[in-house]
């Protein structure tokens, strides 16, 4: 990213603009830190817009207005994107007075990005510096929380991010706002929930926005829950987040396979989303509301309805094992940590985590291994060994015989065309 941000650098000097412009936001906050710098922000003291369309033009990148009456666009480039809005009010230090953390109300000078000590030139009217150094999240004011109240959920976004604390100034106003949540697009605040639910260890930071009241304002249904439903949720999504960190201590051997499939994000999320609610119509609900993707509310549902599963499997056939592997596929795995997170303490604990590993080994050492073997048979040899003629029927055998190869009771297409023949004189075809 800083590539992006050297190239406009150079192109405000070049144009006179280096002075009226200034890096601001979290690119200062993760400057600071160490962080990399995945995008960067740029507020620009005049017309924010015709300084992007010309520097887009000049390095040949995509122009993305963003919001025409704030005037704020995205430049774009070999996936990489810098924002330039314009400056808020007559000076940065009122830009920066109406942000919503003083970890995110900071700026450098951009004529200053290059200078070896451009760390000293922070302009901080705030004291973001200090609430970084003692990893404080602090709000710059009770009124910008009111002006725009996603602002609260961002309070528990960076919290959870960074590991840090919560001012406890910060602490009250969220608590007496907390309500005005609701006021906020459903878009936005399923960009900052994903956010939380993403970190490694969100649960802390989902116990303070319980005891906030913004978990139940976001989620209503929530305050019909127990004491015992409460301790339930937060013991199964510690379990959860324990095991998607170290995914080898219920799965050994299997650790790389579990992080390369949560490696697609909305898997994560919509596993502890789907705990967090601990319902089934209420998750399915609260992804109708949060205008989730079709895929992520089908993972949802999948989750909740095989919540009896891993009761279920113990006792079930082979057959019924592998009809459920063929039905989930890879998802096998969420579902097993679902039931492992959402299952009685131990010792009965401890059973789940040996039947799930048991239930992944079939699937691994034994189906997927069949499956990569099939089609032993279509339907072209029903046609040309048996004279059949195209119809429902050929739909059942090769179903069947799919079937009879993933239990491992046929594994050669010598006899998966007798199972066929013997399908067929059964059927008295």
């Amino acid at each position: 990213m800083l590539a992006l941000l050297d190239q406009f650098y150079k192109y405000a000097l070049e144009s006179g603009h280096s002075e009226s412009s200034y890096i601001v936001g979290g690119t200062v906050r993760d400057l600071v830190l160490g962080n990399e710098i995945k995008d960067a922000d740029i507020a620009f003291k005049g017309d924010a817009l015709s300084i992007s369309r010309g520097f887009a033009d000049t390095i040949s990148a995509s122009f993305v207005l963003l919001d025409e009456k704030f005037g704020i666009a995205r430049i774009v480039l070999r996936g990489e994107y810098l924002d330039i809005c314009t400056l808020y009010g007559d000076s940065i230090v009122d830009d920066l007075g109406n942000r919503d953390l003083t970890i995110n109300a900071m700026a450098i000078p951009l004529s200053e990005f290059r200078s070896q000590d451009s760390l000293n030139r922070i302009i901080d009217p705030f004291g973001g510096l200090l609430d970084l150094e003692d990893k404080r999240v602090r709000m710059v004011s009770e009124k910008n929380l009111l002006s725009d109240p996603l602002r609260i959920l961002r309070v528990f976004r960076f919290a959870a991010a960074l590991g840090f604390s919560i001012d406890d100034s910060t602490s009250v106003a969220v608590q007496k706002h907390a309500e005005l949540i609701r006021n906020s697009a459903p878009e936005r605040i399923s960009v900052e929930l994903r956010r939380i639910l993403g970190c490694s260890s969100s649960m802390p930071v989902f116990r303070i926005m319980k005891d906030s009241g913004l978990l139940t304002a976001l989620f209503p249904g929530m305050s019909g829950y127990s004491d015992e439903t409460w301790n339930k949720v937060w013991s199964s999504l510690e379990r959860i987040e324990d095991i998607l960190r170290s995914p080898e201590t219920c799965f050994p051997g299997k650790d790389s396979f579990l992080r390369q499939y949560f490696a697609s994000a909305y898997r994560v999320e919509c596993l502890k989303l789907t705990i967090l609610l601990d319902d089934g119509a209420m998750a399915e609900q609260a992804a109708q509301r949060l205008k989730l993707s079709n895929k992520e509310t089908e993972f949802i549902n999948t989750l909740s309805a095989c919540n009896q599963t891993m009761l279920s499997v113990e006792s079930a056939k082979r057959s019924t094992i592998v009809g459920l592997l063929k039905k989930l596929g890879d998802d096998i795995y969420a579902v097993l940590i679902f039931g492992i997170a959402s299952g009685a303490k131990a010792p009965y604990q401890n059973h789940l985590i040996q039947l799930a590993r048991e239930i992944a080994a079939i699937y691994h050492d034994e189906y997927l291994p069949r499956l990569r073997r099939l089609p032993f048979i279509t339907g072209d040899d029903l046609i040309d060994k048996f004279g059949l003629s195209p119809s429902p029927f050929f739909k059942d055998i090769l179903s069947s015989i799919e079937l009879l190869a993933l239990e491992g009771r046929i594994a050669t297409r010598d006899e998966a065309l007798k199972a066929a023949g013997d399908m067929i004189k059964n059927k008295g075809i």
